[in-house]
């Protein structure tokens, strides 16, 4: 019996800029391309229930974390299952983490939490895609 693993979403990592120095504040930008019928939810949800989209940023004394995880043009709707509107993405999500370099060197680890949902019948698997960034 094999297990097939659902991957709807593929990440792809960059920085701007690619090479900063010590003191300057980078922007990591997380770009999940999605497949058809599925959407991810956005980093920030107006309502309880589903999961929000989370940055897991392991903390290692060369970066320091500027503000919250940003979502760059969710759509929006109103979701009866969770009686108010959620924002969320298909075909392509992206978000944006600022963070100022503290050290030469700098590197930056984590994973990417997402909740990744059907159009067909509305359910939901888990996502966790590690990265890095080294600078």
């Amino acid at each position: 019996m094999s297990v097939e693993i659902l991957k709807p979403v593929k990440w792809t990592f960059a920085s701007t800029p690619s090479k900063p120095t010590i003191g300057q504040t980078v922007d990591l930008v997380f770009t999940g391309k999605i497949e058809k019928d599925w959407y991810i939810y956005s980093s920030e949800l107006k309502v309880e229930g589903p999961n929000p989209t989370e940055l897991d940023l392991i903390s290692n004394g060369t970066y320091q974390k500027v503000g919250k995880l940003i979502a760059v043009n969710p759509k929006e709707k109103y979701d009866k299952i969770w009686e108010g509107t959620i924002h969320y993405f298909t075909k392509e999500a992206k978000f944006i983490q600022k963070i100022k370099i503290l050290k030469a060197g700098a590197t930056v680890e984590g994973k990417i939490n997402s909740y990744t949902c059907t159009l067909k019948d509305g359910s939901c698997i888990p996502n966790k895609d590690k990265f890095s960034f080294k600078f």
